[in-house]
């Protein structure tokens, strides 16, 4: 019997095809990642891929098996050192796509992290979200879908035809272990109640392989220990005992200099342009206090205001 070997237009078997593809992504991007695809459905891949491609950042997905994913990445020893690539090569197994991209791996990381994509309720999975199904008509036609929708504590009627639940429900908790049923009717009301993110496990970029642990940073404690380091440098550099000069501290240095240079003016009675009035200020409540304390001994002496 003859077998069939599917090819696509350029000629080459679909296996070929792929390995081109593979090969040619590696020539076209600097950073190539492996991304994890556990737990996470063709549906939400496609969405990810679509984020992806109207994003801020320039990315490819590409889905393959683990084989053709070795093969085609040897092309990388061109470029690299045979130690990267076999150290990138060996964490290539499993549920995994490749990810392509010219993007730094952190701005990377960073987008997928901060776009994560619904994904459906699946038996045995712990619910990381409070669920809760709306009150409304659905599109379930009367049957033995109710008693299921009863049994996870929604109150139904018949309403034209159709299943209304009646009163918005909480199903799922926090904690919460998913049952076969909470999947089953989720997915017949059409509720994603979940999201995903993809997470690169590693990156290759010239010679260095990184984890991809080193990638998920925390940008509001960054941002935060900035914010605090710089506080405490401009604290010491403006300190008296400091006096240390920058752009960021010369405007605080002198006007803490002016400050000071007032206050010794008035207190030696030193008079310029700038002090006038608050030594004359200063002249008069001096007089007001003496002229109270003269009045206290004497009360017959009769004072002038000039």
């Amino acid at each position: 019997m003859a077998i069939s070997i599917t090819k696509t237009k350029s000629g080459l078997t679909r296996k070929e095809a792929q390995i081109e593809t593979i090969k040619k992504l590696t020539e076209e991007n600097s950073v190539i990642g492996i991304a994890d695809l556990s737990g996470i459905s063709s549906k939400a891949i496609q969405g990810i891929r679509t984020s992806l491609r109207s994003g801020e950042v320039n990315a490819t997905l590409k889905v393959a098996k683990n084989t053709l994913k070795t093969i085609a990445l040897e092309k990388l020893q061109a470029k690299t050192s045979k130690k990267a690539v076999d150290q990138f090569l060996s964490h290539i197994n499993g549920s995994c796509a490749l990810i392509f991209s010219n993007e730094s791996p952190f701005k990377l990381q960073r987008f997928l992290s901060k776009n994560s994509v619904p994904a459906p309720a699946k038996a045995g999975q712990i619910s990381p979200v409070e669920v809760l199904i709306p009150e409304g008509v659905t599109n379930l036609d009367p049957g033995p879908i109710i008693s299921e929708l009863g049994s996870i504590g929604l109150k139904t009627r018949i309403e034209k035809g159709k299943i209304r639940i009646t009163k918005t429900a909480k199903v799922l908790s926090v904690g919460d272990t998913v049952s076969e049923t909470h999947a089953a009717v989720l997915t017949r009301l059409g509720i994603q109640p979940f999201s995903v993110n993809l997470r690169i496990s590693q990156v290759i970029e010239g010679d260095e392989v990184i984890d991809g642990s080193i990638l998920e940073v925390d940008e509001d404690q960054i941002i935060s220990d900035l914010q605090q380091a710089y506080m405490n440098a401009m604290a010491l550099a403006i300190d008296s005992r400091v006096n240390y000069y920058s752009e960021e501290s010369i405007p605080i240095l002198l006007g803490n200099a002016v400050r000071q240079a007032f206050g010794l003016s008035i207190e030696s009675n030193y008079l310029t342009k700038d002090n006038l009035n608050a030594l004359l200020a200063k002249t008069k409540a001096q007089a007001d206090t003496l002229k109270e304390k003269v009045s206290d001994k004497d009360s017959k002496i009769e004072f002038k205001d000039y």
